[in-house]
């Protein structure tokens, strides 16, 4: 077995064709891919990347077979640990080849001083992370974890354990709007006169993007494995492509009374069914705009309650509740179905969801392996 890898070096390194050709591979005949765009993922591992000021990365590939990724940023430290993470990992079920790949890996990560490993995280988990463990069925939404059914299966036999478990809950807008209601009239009592919600245009979200910045680097902190971005790196995420995609019907702003940002909540149509790879006229993520393609999406339409956050003086006073609840009452006439997508399962914010009932739910998780001898 030919296995190919190195310590990656973003200044001269290029991505072979094995890596970036494998997922079409693996996804041939799976009608709900939504595909890999080659020449983002080339741009990743290149200098152009900010993350590279800093982090260091490994490469790995056995052709044909799987691939991987390692990401080591000096100082990432979880429990007392210094952190090493893999990612962009694609493969067949030859658990050979990830035996290989994986323990390469390994010796990579603890010669740079890691003493564990996380993933699938793709760099940070601004990009995509996490495995998906069900409803295959079903499809995924854009940002949604996919990969084929046997890939728990795989991490397992490869000593893996799951560290943190996440979950996305569908249901009928409709079913939901009378309770929704109930629970609005009960948080607005509390935030009476402090705080007042209002639509999230793209044109508002773009004008303060540098505040928004600030706001959620601090409101983000204490997450998982949270990597700050530069503000660069921020205005090219979340700029223009970005802002194009989000519902300006059910995004909101939360503000005070002196027009301070207290909160925000950006939701998105679940463009699934224009992305995907085996489909009729697939689109690519960047070419999205809502103007354009809301009306081109069949019913029934679902709603993804997707980015929220909160400033850390508003978290006890129902200001989550209280924008979940305006969303959902706003999609109502709009959308057909509505998502709590992609929460933590031991996160307050998945009770929301899980009040109300749901029609179905997927589950996701996050594994981990012990680097230390």
């Amino acid at each position: 077995m030919k296995l190919w890898q190195r310590a990656w070096n973003p200044a001269v390194d290029v991505l072979p064709a094995d890596f970036l050709d494998l997922p079409a591979r693996i996804y041939a005949s799976d009608p709900f891919w939504l595909g890999e765009n080659s020449s983002s993922v080339q741009q990743a591992f290149s200098i152009d990347n900010p993350w590279f000021k800093q982090g260091r990365a490994w490469v790995g590939v056995v052709p044909d077979q799987a691939r991987l990724a390692g990401f080591i940023l000096p100082g990432q430290v979880i429990d007392g640990v210094q952190a090493a993470f893999f990612g962009y990992w694609e493969s067949t079920p030859a658990l050979e080849a990830n035996v290989d790949l994986f323990q390469a890996l390994k010796t990579w990560a603890q010669a740079d001083g890691a003493g564990i490993l996380y993933g699938p995280i793709n760099f940070t988990t601004y990009g995509a992370y996490r495995v998906r463990l069900d409803t295959f069925e079903a499809g995924a939404f854009p940002g949604e974890p996919w990969n084929p059914p046997y890939y728990a299966e795989l991490l397992q036999a490869l000593g893996m354990t799951t560290c943190h478990r996440y979950l996305s809950t569908f249901t009928s807008v409709n079913a939901t709007v009378s309770q929704v209601r109930k629970d609005l009239d009960r948080v607005q009592k509390r935030l009476q006169n402090q705080v007042r919600l209002v639509p999230m245009l793209p044109e508002i979200w773009l004008r303060d993007l540098d505040q928004l910045y600030d706001f959620v680097q601090q409101s983000f902190a204490s997450n998982f494995a949270y990597t700050p971005l530069s503000l660069d790196a921020f205005r090219s995420q979340c700029g223009h492509p970005f802002a194009n995609r989000f519902c300006p019907l059910t995004s909101l702003r939360a503000e005070t009374s002196d027009g301070m940002l207290a909160g925000f909540f950006l939701t998105y149509p679940d463009y699934s069914p224009l992305l995907r790879v085996h489909g009729a006229g697939s689109l690519s993520l960047s070419e999205l705009r809502y103007e354009q393609h809301l009306h081109a999406l069949p019913h029934p339409r679902r709603l993804l309650a997707r980015t929220a956050a909160v400033h850390p003086d508003y978290r006890d006073q129902g200001l989550f509740t209280a924008m979940s609840c305006e969303l959902t009452l706003r999609a109502q006439g709009h959308y057909e179905q509505i998502a709590a997508a992609l929460v933590r399962e031991d996160n307050a914010s998945a009770h929301f969801a899980q009040r109300h009932g749901t029609a179905s739910v997927h589950h996701y998780a996050l594994y981990q392996g012990n680097l230390q001898i």
